[in-house]
C-alpha cells in the first residue's frame, strides 16, 4: 500500500481539498502573504520514505537562489516549509524532496492536493542561506531530507566554478546522515560528483552507529579557522555540531542553517 493510499481516508475527514487551478486562485496584494498556483509536472519515489516533486510555477513566480526554501499551502490556509533542491535554472521549475509520513495529517493532505489536482500554492522563495565566496573548503552538514538544501549550494557551486578555475578547487566536503542507508535516498548522484571532481569529498554517517558530524569533520579537517560550514538538519543537531567545531576552531561568522531564523540560539 502507498503512502497516497494509506493517507486518504484520514485526509478527507479532516481537510477540505479544493481545486486549484490558476484561473481560480485570487493572489492577495501583500507580498509577503501573496502565493503562486504551481502546477506539479512530476512526483517520484526517490527511495521507500522519500518523493521527489517537481512544480512549474507560473511565469511572474518571483526568483530565488540556491539554499532558499518554499512553503506550500494547503487549502485550509496553512503551509508547511520545504527546501527547493535544484538550484535556478532556464525552466523556473522546482525540485523538492518530501518524506513521507502517513502518520502527518498535513503532508498527507499537501500530497493528495497535488495528486488529485495537479496544482498547489506556493509561496515566493525564503531564507538567508547561500554560497559563500570564500578561499578555504566549504563543509556541507546533510541530516536526511536536509540534503535537499545541500544538493542545491553544490549544484550551484558546480554550476558556476565548474573544473577550470581557482574556485573549482576549493575543498569540498559532503556528510551525510541518516538512521538508515535507504534515507541516503541519492548517493547514486554523489557518487557521480565524487568521480567528477577531484577536490568533492563524501562521508556518508549512520546516525544509529554512534556517527556524528563534528566527529566526521574534526576527522578531515584539523584546522577549522577557514571553513565555512553549511547545515541542514533539526535545530538540536546543528546547534551541538556548531558549538563542538567551534570549540575546534570554526569562526562563529562562519556558519549558515535556516535553524539561525527558526530556532535562535538561546531561545
Amino acid at each position: 500500500m502507498n503512502m497516497l493510499t494509506q493517507c486518504n481516508s484520514a485526509v478527507k475527514e479532516r481537510f477540505i481539498v479544493e481545486s486549484l487551478r490558476p484561473d481560480q486562485v485570487t493572489l492577495t496584494i501583500n507580498p509577503v502573504l501573496e502565493s503562486y498556483p504551481c502546477q506539479v509536472i512530476g512526483i517520484t519515489p526517490l527511495g521507500p520514505k522519500v518523493l521527489q516533486v517537481w512544480l512549474r510555477p507560473p511565469s511572474h513566480f518571483p526568483g530565488y537562489s540556491a539554499g532558499q526554501y518554499v512553503e506550500l499551502q494547503l487549502a485550509d490556509g496553512t503551509s508547511r516549509p520545504f527546501s527547493i533542491a535544484n538550484c535556478p535554472n532556464e525552466s523556473g521549475s522546482l525540485e523538492l524532496h518530501i518524506e513521507q509520513r502517513p502518520d502527518s495529517d498535513a503532508l498527507c493532505a499537501l500530497l493528495l492536493q497535488m495528486q488529485t489536482y495537479g496544482y498547489i500554492n506556493v509561496k515566493p522563495a525564503a531564507g538567508d542561506v547561500g554560497l559563500k565566496p570564500v578561499k578555504g573548503p566549504s563543509v556541507f552538514l546533510a541530516a536526511g531530507t536536509g540534503f535537499s538544501q545541500i544538493k542545491a549550494l553544490l549544484e550551484q557551486h558546480i554550476l558556476d566554478f565548474g573544473r577550470d578555475n581557482d574556485r573549482s578547487q576549493t575543498p569540498l566536503y559532503l556528510f551525510w546522515g541518516a538512521d538508515q542507508p535507504e534515507q541516503r535516498y541519492l548517493e547514486s548522484l554523489v557518487d557521480e560528483w565524487s568521480r567528477g571532481y577531484q577536490h568533492f569529498h563524501y562521508r556518508s554517517l549512520n546516525w544509529l552507529d554512534g556517527d556524528t558530524w563534528h566527529d566526521a569533520v574534526a576527522g578531515e579537517l584539523s584546522d577549522l579557522s577557514n571553513c565555512h560550514v553549511y547545515a541542514c538538519g533539526s535545530p538540536q543537531r546543528v546547534y551541538q555540531t556548531l558549538e563542538q567545531l567551534e570549540r575546534l576552531g570554526l569562526p562563529r561568522s562562519q556558519s549558515q542553517s535556516d535553524v539561525f531564523a527558526y530556532a535562535p540560539r538561546g531561545a
